[in-house]
């Protein structure tokens, strides 16, 4: 599902975030990046998505090589669900548009579907009575719980989440 090849990042030409990175990850297989801060996790994540551009070494997803430019790297995206690890929510939507905005624009589900499925996935996370608050009315955890629902939405064969619990309170996360 996942294979990554002697990934390289340097940032500014001297900053090596990442540094010959292999991977393999198979289908339904559930992978845990683990290290502190500072050390290329959350640089590795967006390198698989090519928000940032690796500085040499191959990435494959699904069988298609996003690292060559040639790549259709917008049908790779439909496929793969990002939770951010500073959310990334629109500020100027609603919780429930943030979640039926890719729904309808890149699915292509009808705005009625896309509110039965984000519905469903406030309710899912608990917090279906938040579906009318903006972000900056959303407390840090809340705002993580409409990220993981927003990622969920589209039903991405491949996951990435960049602290998808970091802001959660441990006792109701």
């Amino acid at each position: 599902m996942v294979s990554v090849a002697g990934l390289h990042k340097i940032f500014k030409g001297t900053i090596e975030a990442l540094r010959g990175v292999d991977l393999a990850v198979r289908p339904g297989e559930v992978v845990v990046l683990i290290g502190p801060s500072g050390s290329g996790k959350s640089t590795l994540l967006r390198c698989l998505n090519c928000l940032e551009i690796p500085t040499r070494g191959r990435i494959v997803i699904d069988g298609v090589e996003v690292t060559d430019p040639k790549a259709d790297l917008n049908a790779v995206r439909r496929e793969v669900g990002m939770v951010f690890q500073a959310f990334n929510l629109f500020p100027h939507l609603r919780a429930l548009e943030n979640i039926t905005l890719a729904q309808v624009k890149v699915r292509k589900r009808s705005p009625e579907e896309a509110r039965e499925v984000a519905m469903r996935l406030l309710t899912k996370v608990g917090i279906p009575e938040k579906a009318d608050a903006y972000p900056r009315q959303l407390s840090g955890g809340q705002q993580q719980r409409v990220a993981i629902a927003r990622a969920l939405a589209n039903k991405p064969e491949i996951l990435l989440a960049d602290e998808p619990t970091g802001n959660l309170d441990p006792k109701t996360g």
